[in-house]
């Protein structure tokens, strides 16, 4: 299983499968339990991880001590890319959420892959390219001054990135909502105010954290439907 889910990884397309084998075998399994796991910015310098299952979540320190959600990572996902290509430090810090399961190598066993796999070299660079657009993304949705372009914006986002083949609806995991609503820059009040009216247009149903979406065009027609007007007020 956890070949397989390596194999699937866009970082591994176009690479011979005795080549994806060599490098899982030099993989590390880890697993994260409850919500006490943490990998530190020391760990996150001198290592690569892999996301078999669960989902990681990327903080950095704002100067004034307050840790701001960048980015999640989910099955299929790797991380640390950056530090991994550059061999500099990275100044975030990374949490996981519920049981997570990873694959972890040294930084000098995945640069010396690299080395003898091109095609591995040009899938990670494609692949941090991938990942700074996602966290533009994200800042540019973060600027956006209406609160209900915002939601529908950042789940229509979160159903393309992290799609789970394994289900038959589009399911998003906002839990906690308070980091849901960190992450979008808005008071949690103000989130769950979007989602309530996302249920009454019938565009989504909401419960306990957990997002269905059960129409697309409905999550469409807002963004279509709501001038975004940086001195307009946030609803």
């Amino acid at each position: 299983a956890m070949l397989k889910r390596l194999s699937c990884a866009p970082l591994m397309e176009g690479i011979e499968n005795e080549v994806i084998e060599k490098i899982a075998q030099n993989g590390r399994p880890r697993t994260l339990k409850g919500r006490h796991g943490r990998v530190c910015q020391e760990e996150l310098s001198a290592r690569l991880f892999f996301v078999l299952t669960g989902e990681m979540r990327m903080f950095r320190l704002a100067p004034d001590g307050q840790e701001l959600l960048v980015q999640r990572f989910g099955a299929g996902e790797f991380f640390c890319l950056a530090a991994a290509v550059s061999g500099h430090p990275c100044r975030s810090f990374l949490v996981n959420f519920g049981l997570t399961e990873l694959l972890v190598w040294n930084r000098e066993v995945f640069s010396q892959q690299m080395q003898e796999c091109p095609r591995l070299y040009h899938n990670v660079l494609h692949q941090m390219a991938f990942q700074v657009e996602k966290e533009r993304d994200m800042r540019t949705l973060c600027r956006c001054c209406r609160a209900d372009i915002k939601v529908a914006a950042y789940l229509l986002h979160r159903m393309k990135t992290h799609p789970d083949p394994s289900r038959q609806t589009d399911l998003i995991d906002l839990r906690s909502i308070s980091l849901a609503a960190q992450e979008l820059g808005m008071a949690r009040e103000t989130l769950s105010r979007c989602l309530r009216r996302l249920v009454r247009r019938r565009g989504i149903m909401y419960r306990r954290g957990m997002v269905q979406v059960t129409d697309v065009t409905c999550l469409e027609s807002v963004l279509e439907a709501l001038d975004c007007s940086c001195g307009d007020e946030q609803h």
